[in-house]
């Protein structure tokens, strides 16, 4: 019996290879625009995201997690292909669409890759930079894209023209908007489809192992929430950023305003002395805590959903924001700089044989999803990434780990390790922080002749001219 049993096995392993060793399931969710103000990397003590929170304690929170680029475009790129920004030269939101340099144009991204393996591919929402060309839909098997949502004609807020820059609750009613539209005539952006259509795939069968892309929009601008997100955060209780009033003084780049205007990749974005001499600073932080708390209210029904589905034992999950976002740290509003308020990103993996509950301090980068959902999947890489597997530190958090974070944005430059942030700008001037004594960011020590600047110049060099 034990010989017939062995033969039958066998046999199994022959004919039916996925019954006898079934590959695991992924499923990604991306946030748009999403910094630190969640409750599990303390960022903000008024911010609400419970099921966010929910989920870094069921697997490993990187608490010291950056993006590659602090803007869509070349952070997204830089995730797909497995490749730096400095590599691509897809550095900004303005650098066009990483496949139309000849170079890229056949090169296999992540989904493309899971493809080849006998992974079914399939997104809904914000995965890619929507303004990097629709292109981008033949990497994936089924993607449904969306716009961000309702863009009013008539503002509700901000003054500058630009509708991305609005907050507020929408109006009911037929209030005149431009593209599409949710299939809500009064949601607030596509979110709430993204999830419906994320948790009907969840909800139905598949014969082979699935890559499953769930990319929100919000925290992105226009900051349009429900009711009902406002209403969990009064105006009067919420406070504003811990600041130094004088904090951009020993900034040697980013000071001048004509230089910080000039590398605000959206012109029409809110600017700090607006919004102090309006009052604006609470309610734009209302209407972004708002925002969050919608996107979070999703993450909980795709995480509830696939914890009711038969892929709960077998699935991977992956959260992540694209990067961070400043609101009015260093007088700064926005993306598109290399502080950690920008790089910084909530980071969360969590599956089968992940422990739970576990914090990492680690500096890791968005750059280490490739290789480590092929470490985890048994696939092999299909051309040399620049990233790291994760599965060390997912299997011993507190292994060794000598790969520091590396952001990049235009020509400069932002390194993290465990202690210490260094940047350095195109014009060769240089930023550096000690987080152990410093976690704001206030004191720049570059101009004291640092001990530390030498090593950290030097690796920093070495990873820009790693071949």
């Amino acid at each position: 019996m034990k010989i017939r049993g062995l033969i039958a096995g066998v046999l199994l392993a022959l004919f039916f290879p996925a019954q006898a060793e079934q590959k695991p399931n992924f499923l990604i969710i991306a946030i748009d625009d999403l910094n630190d103000y969640v409750g599990c990397l303390g960022g903000h003590p008024d911010t609400k995201t419970p099921n966010i929170d929910k989920l870094a304690n069921q697997g490993i929170l990187f608490t010291n997690a950056h993006c590659n680029s602090p803007v869509c475009n070349s952070s997204r790129a830089s995730i797909w292909t497995g490749l730096r920004p400095s590599t691509t030269g897809i550095t900004t939101n303005h650098t066009g669409y990483f496949r139309e340099n000849p170079e890229y144009k056949n090169l296999h991204c992540l989904p493309q890759t899971m493809q080849a393996s006998g992974y079914s591919t399939t997104a809904f929402g914000k995965v890619y930079h929507l303004g990097a060309k629709i292109d981008a839909s033949t990497d994936w098997q089924q993607l449904r894209t969306y716009r961000y949502g309702p863009l009013l004609k008539t503002h509700l807020n901000f003054h500058t023209g630009d509708r991305l820059t609005d907050w507020g609750v929408l109006p009911s009613g037929d209030h005149p908007r431009i593209g599409m539209l949710p299939s809500d005539p009064e949601a607030p952006s596509f979110d709430e489809d993204i999830a419906r259509r994320t948790i009907e795939f969840l909800g139905d069968s598949h014969n082979v192992p699935f890559f499953l892309g769930c990319g929100f929009f919000r925290p992105h601008t226009p900051l349009y929430s429900r009711k009902k997100h406002y209403d969990r955060f009064p105006i009067e209780e919420i406070s504003i950023p811990e600041v130094q009033e004088d904090d951009i003084e020993d900034l040697p780049y980013f000071k001048a305003k004509p230089r910080r205007e000039q590398d605000i990749e959206a012109p029409g974005l809110w600017n700090h002395q607006w919004i102090t001499e309006n009052g604006k600073w609470k309610d734009i932080l209302q209407a972004y805590f708002a925002a969050i708390a919608s996107t979070d209210d999703k993450v909980g029904e795709v995480m509830a959903a696939l914890q009711q589905s038969e892929f709960s034992e077998n699935t991977y999950v992956i959260l992540f924001s694209d990067h961070g976002w400043n609101l009015g740290e260093k007088e700064h509003w926005g993306k598109a700089a290399l502080w950690e308020q920008t790089t910084r990103v909530p980071f969360i993996i969590y599956g089968p044989g992940i422990p739970a509950g576990i914090r990492c301090s680690k500096p890791v980068e968005l750059l280490s999803i490739y290789p480590t959902v092929l470490d985890y999947a048994g696939i092999e890489q299909p051309h040399s990434l620049e990233g790291v597997s994760l599965r060390p530190l997912l299997e011993d958090p507190e292994s060794e780990w000598d790969h520091p974070a590396l952001t990049t944005f235009s020509d400069h430059h932002a390194l993290r390790t465990e202690r210490w942030r260094y940047i350095r700008y195109v014009d060769g001037s240089e930023e550096l922080y000690d987080h152990d004594t410093d976690p704001n960011e206030w004191s720049n020590l570059s101009q004291e002749n640092h001990p530390e600047l030498p090593v950290l110049r030097r690796q920093l060099e070495e990873i820009l001219t790693r071949p």
